[in-house]
C-alpha cells in the first residue's frame, strides 16, 4: 500500500518534467533558487523515507518476538495447568483417602514404632508438596512474566506503526511542494534540476554517467558492484528494492544481497554494519554515508566514483563520490 503510494508520487514528480509552466506565476523562482530548494526538500523526503524504513525494519522484528513470545506464552500456560492439575489433585486424593487428616491418625495409633515411621512419611509428603507449591508458584511467576514482555512488544509495535504514519505524511507533504516548484519552471529549467547538481554541488566532476565504468574488483565487492550498475538508468522510487525502481538503501540492499551479505533496507540501519574505512583506505564495494544523521548510501567503485539511486526524476547513476557530504564508510563483504 505504501510502496504504491510513494511510487506514484515519484512518479508524478518526475512527470513534471514535461508539464506546461505557469507563465504569469509570481512566484516563479530562479533556476539556482529551484535547484537549492528541491534539493533539500528531496533530502527531507529522503530522511523521512529512511526513518520509515527503519521503523519498518523495527516492527517487522517486534512481530517474529511476538510470534515466539504468543508460542512461549502458549506451552508456559499449559505447564502451569499441568501443575495446577497435579498439586490439586495429589491435595484431593491425600484428603479423599484420610478424611480425619493423616495427624490425627497417626496420633490413634498405638503402636510407638508405627506412629515415628508415619510421622517420618509425613514429613516427606509435606515436602514433596511443598515442593510442588513452590514449582506451581515459579511456573506462575514466569506465565506473567511472558505476559509483561508480549504486553510490551505489542506496545513497541503500535507505537512505532503511529510513527510510520507521521513518516509517510512527512514524505508525501516533501514530495507535493518539491512538486509545486517545479512546475513554475520552464521545461529546460526543470531539465536542469534534475540533471544538474546535486544538493548544492556544482563541479563539472559531479555529473552523473548511465554508463557503466570499469571497476577493479573481485569476490563480493565485484557481485555487489556488477548487481548495482546493471540497474544503470532504473529509475529512483522512494522506499522501493527492486526489480525496476529503486531508492538508494534498497538498491544497496539487493547487490549486496546478490554478493550472499545480508543488510537492511536502510541507509542509517546499514550505516552500522561491518567494520568502519576511512576515506584515505576506500575500496571498491565499500558503502558510503552520506549526511549527518545519516539519510543516503550508494556503493564506491573506485577512482573516485560511486553509483547510487539519487532522488525522484532521477535514475540510478554513477557521479562523483564526493557528491553529497560523505559521513562515513564501512566495508560490508
Amino acid at each position: 500500500m505504501r510502496a504504491a503510494v510513494v511510487a506514484g508520487s515519484a512518479v508524478v514528480l518526475a512527470a513534471t518534467l514535461s508539464a506546461s509552466p505557469s507563465a504569469a506565476d509570481p512566484q516563479t523562482p530562479s533556476l539556482a533558487e529551484a535547484q537549492r530548494k528541491v534539493a533539500k526538500l528531496s533530502h527531507e523526503a529522503e530522511q523521512a523515507n529512511e526513518r520509515y524504513l527503519e521503523l519498518k525494519t523495527e516492527v517487522e522484528g517486534a512481530k517474529k518476538q511476538i510470534k515466539k513470545l504468543r508460542a512461549d506464552l502458549k506451552a508456559q500456560k499449559a505447564e502451569v495447568d499441568e501443575v495446577r492439575n497435579d498439586l490439586a489433585k495429589t491435595i484431593t486424593d491425600r484428603l479423599t483417602s484420610s478424611p480425619m487428616g493423616p495427624t490425627t491418625q497417626l496420633l490413634a495409633s498405638g503402636n510407638p514404632d508405627e506412629f515415628l515411621n508415619g510421622l517420618a512419611a509425613l514429613q516427606s509428603y509435606n515436602s514433596t508438596q511443598a515442593d510442588r507449591l513452590g514449582a506451581f508458584e515459579r511456573e506462575a511467576d514466569e506465565l506473567q512474566v511472558r505476559r509483561k514482555q508480549l504486553s510490551s512488544k505489542l506496545e513497541v509495535v503500535s507505537d512505532a506503526q503511529k510513527e510510520m504514519k507521521k513518516q509517510q505524511a512527512t514524505l508525501d507533504k516533501r514530495v507535493a511542494e518539491a512538486e509545486s516548484i517545479v512546475e513554475r519552471l520552464t521545461p529546460a529549467e526543470r531539465e536542469a534540476v534534475y540533471n544538474g547538481d546535486h544538493g548544492g554541488t556544482t563541479r563539472g566532476d559531479d555529473r552523473a554517467s548511465s554508463s557503466a565504468p570499469k571497476v577493479n574488483a573481485s569476490g563480493r565487492a565485484k557481485k555487489a558492484i556488477d548487481f548495482a550498475l546493471a540497474q544503470l538508468g532504473e529509475p529512483y522510487s522512494y522506499g522501493s528494492a527492486g526489480p525496476s525502481s529503486w531508492d538508494c538503501s534498497g538498491l544497496t540492499m539487493q547487490a549486496f544481497a546478490a554478493a550472499g551479505v545480508s543488510l537492511p533496507h536502510s541507509s542509517s540501519a546499514q550505516s552500522g554494519m561491518g567494520t568502519s574505512v576511512s576515506r584515505s583506505s576506500m575500496s571498491p564495494g565499500d558503502l558510503v554515508f552520506y549526511y549527518s544523521p545519516v539519510s543516503h548510501v550508494g556503493i564506491y567503485l573506485g577512482n573516485g566514483k560511486l553509483v547510487h539511486a539519487p532522488r525522484p526524476g532521477r535514475s540510478v547513476e554513477v557521479v562523483s563520490v564526493d557528491v553529497m557530504p560523505v559521513s562515513g564508510v564501512r566495508r560490508v563483504g
